[in-house]
């Protein structure tokens, strides 16, 4: 697993796109710029979609890892040595309940419209 710099770096990079990604479609669409052809929006889309899904469990890490360097620090070694020891199948355990939900929640999205 990577360091809490290298996730936090990730996470940042990821909502850096995310802005930017905004920012230059609203500057396009205030130059005069067509929209998009109905062919690539829905691609464009899912690609947003995905990015911000990357950069939700970007933060995972960035957040178990912030808490319990702040725990090790307050309460000292001995209580959150057994967490700071596994605190990589917290990370992926929180991963696999958010994919998990992320695939119940995904057919109902699209059944609604979502990307539509």
């Amino acid at each position: 697993m990577l360091s809490l710099r290298a996730h936090a770096w990730i996470a940042a990079g990821l909502f850096a796109a995310l802005i930017g990604i905004a920012i230059l479609g609203n500057v396009l669409q205030a130059a005069g710029m067509a929209p998009p052809p109905e062919a690539f929006r829905r691609p464009l889309m899912i690609f947003y979609f995905a990015l911000f899904l990357a950069f939700g469990l970007s933060t995972i890490p960035v957040i178990v890892k912030t808490v319990l360097r702040a725990q090790e620090r307050n309460a000292g070694v001995a209580p959150i040595a057994a967490l700071i020891r596994h605190q990589n199948k917290i990370i992926w355990g929180m991963w696999v309940l958010a994919v998990l939900g992320i695939a119940v929640a995904l057919p109902a999205m699209v059944k609604d419209g979502f990307f539509g």
